[in-house]
């Protein structure tokens, strides 16, 4: 598994992800193109405390799997882990590998104590994944219409690396 930042020639990749009603289902449902197309500028570059990456198979074999970013949540304290993966690849463990590798380098840079995931409670899955990479669950809050489920890592981490390779670009 290789991460590596998000660059131009993710556009197409980032617009389908977006736009797919499987990868949507608990995130507001699919984006138009051209609001992906609109979304995706707002990456090249993306904002102070941001930082987003795009998961591939290896160096050899570029093909995006998905999109994980680490960036402020809502609260204002915290930062938050999200991802997007092609349903393609769900069951594979490419979320589980990529997510668990994002939250191992925020919390070793030494500036986070702990990163958060917010997700609906009705994801299952995606709350599985959550506490396989070893997060806990925090808080249930009401958001979007839906109950969420605020995760956290512990202030060590909580995680292990399983990341091969993580291309800085």
């Amino acid at each position: 598994m290789v991460l590596r930042p998000v660059a131009l020639r993710d556009c197409r990749f980032f617009v389908r992800l977006l736009g797919n009603a499987d990868t949507r289902r608990y995130l507001g449902g699919p984006v138009p193109w051209r609001h992906g197309i609109r979304r995706f500028r707002e990456y090249l570059p993306l904002p102070d405390g941001n930082a987003a990456w795009i998961a591939c198979r290896t160096t050899a074999e570029p093909q995006a799997l998905g999109l994980v970013e680490l960036g402020p949540h809502k609260d204002g304290t915290d930062h938050e882990v999200s991802y997007q993966f092609d349903p393609a690849v769900w069951g594979h463990g490419f979320a589980c590998e990529a997510v668990s590798a994002v939250i191992v380098h925020a919390l070793h840079m030494g500036v986070l104590r702990r990163v958060i995931a917010e997700t609906q409670s009705a994801n299952a899955a995606s709350c599985r994944l959550l506490e396989r990479v070893g997060m806990t669950e925090m808080v249930r809050v009401q958001r979007f219409g839906a109950e969420q489920i605020i995760y956290c890592t512990s202030p060590d981490g909580g995680t292990r690396p399983r990341v091969r390779q993580f291309d800085r670009g």
